[in-house]
Order: structure tokens, then sequence, then C-alpha cells
């Protein structure tokens, strides 16, 4: 789906990077959703929008390759496999060991590198510059565990995009930020899709995150996921035939607000 306003030139980049077709995602014998069918393009943002325990981190998993489709189909658009940075959640060992902002933002390259290679000059100075695009440079030498929530994520996304990935996956991004710092997330997040021409898909349990700013969005919820334009899947009806209860979306000065009913 081209955003609206888009040329033709970024409409031609919506290629899916990855497409799914009837993928079951799962751990051996247990399997956590059934019958998944989205794609991911490029300069777009995918959320994938569910409550704790629903199945986004399988699915996040099964996007990465690292759990392998149960069911159905996995396709590469352009040929072959994305380049993917990883935003995950603060990792505690981060938070109790002492690394600095640019080792954390190294662990980018580890892919590249491998577990015994140090990195050097080259991958220093990426790294460097990751941290500066996400206005963090100047904390490359500080503790990772002694900056804020908001500063520690903006290091996490410098970690994602040192290796210069095609796909973007991030993890419950603004969990634990306030409002402010989560809005100028979000923000960083869409103008990077813009103007790198990458795919990023972000895991979130959160529908006020996607609700004004993705592109497609997919429901996770009981076993299924509902995706499609956020357009088309960010209404009413929608929202309330999935989660089975009532939930309203209305639109205040051109923004979407979503409210949440109580089951009958």
């Amino acid at each position: 789906m081209a955003v609206a306003g888009d040329s033709p030139a970024v409409a031609a980049a919506a290629v899916p990077l990855v497409r799914l077709t009837g993928v079951s995602c799962g751990y051996e014998r247990h399997i956590v959703l059934t019958d998944v069918s989205l794609q991911v393009a490029r300069r777009h943002v995918l959320a994938l929008v569910g409550p704790n325990g629903a199945g986004k981190t399988t699915l996040l998993r099964t996007l990465l390759g690292l759990l392998p489709a149960r069911a159905g189909r996995i396709e590469h658009g352009e040929g072959q496999p994305p380049r993917i940075g990883y935003v995950p959640q603060t990792d505690v060992s981060e938070v109790l060991f002492p690394v600095t902002a640019i080792e954390v933002a190294l662990m980018g390259l580890t892919p590249r590198l491998g577990l015994i290679r140090r990195a050097g000059a080259a991958e220093k100075g990426a790294a460097q510059r990751a941290l500066e695009r996400f206005g963090v440079g100047d904390l490359a030498g500080r503790q990772f565990r002694a900056l804020s929530g908001g500063q520690r994520q903006r290091v996490l996304l410098a970690r994602g995009l040192v290796g210069d990935p095609e796909l973007l996956v991030l993890d419950e991004p603004v969990r634990g930020l306030d409002v402010a710092s989560s809005t100028a997330l979000v923000a960083l997040m869409v103008g990077l899709a813009r103007s790198h021409g990458i795919a990023i898909v972000v895991a979130t349990h959160s529908l006020d995150l996607v609700a004004n700013h993705a592109d497609d969005v997919a429901l996770v919820h009981r076993g299924a996921v509902r995706a499609g334009p956020a357009a088309e899947v960010m209404t009413g009806a929608v929202l309330s035939q999935f989660h089975g209860l009532p939930v309203h979306v209305h639109e205040v000065d051109g923004q979407r607000v979503v409210l949440a009913g109580k089951a009958p």
C-alpha cells in the first residue's frame, strides 16, 4: 500500500521486503499463531499490536528468521532476505553491567564481526555516527545504565541502525517512557522509514502509539492476526470485533483517539 501523497518513486519502493502467507508461528509442537498473512514494505511502518502474551514476540522471531514457519510461506520480494536491524527491549545485562553507550551501539555489528573479532576504527566510527543521528553522540562514553529511558532507547535505535539494515525491528520501543519521550521516539521511527527507505516493524501493546503513525497494522490476539492498511484496520468496527469489546475511534483535530469500553 502506498502512503497517501507518495510520489511514484516512493510508491514503487513499497515492494514488499517480506511477505507472509498463511503462516503458522510457534515452538516445536506449540502453535502460537495460525494463518498469518501480512507484508512488510520499504518506507512503511508496520505495527504489531496486542496485549502481553498475545504472540507479538513469536511473530517477530518468525519475521527475523529465528523461528521457522510451522506452516505457510515466507517470501522475500527482492529475491533474498533483507539485512535486519533489531532494537530489543532494554536488556537487564546492559543495565547491570558497565557498558558504555557506544559499546551498546557496537553490539549491532556482532553478526558482521562475530563474537571474537574486536571492533576497529571503521566500526567505532559507524557506531558514533549512528549515535549522532539520534542526538546522543555526546553520550558515547557514558554508562548505558546511567542514561534516562529516552536516551537508552535512542542508543538502542543506533544499535539497530549501525549495520545499515533494510528492515528495522523494534520490540516495545516506548515501554516505560513518558508521553513526550514516546512521541519524539515515534517521530524518529517514522522519519527513519521515509528518509532511509527502510521498512520498520514495531511490536507494541499500545493502540495510541500506532493510531496516527503506522502505515499498516497487524492486530495480534488469541492466536489470530488481522492485518492491513491502518486506515482499514484502525476502525471502531474492526477493533471491537477483534477484541470482543466496544472500541471507539474518534478524530480530534485530525488525530485518531482510541477509546476502549468494557466487555458486556
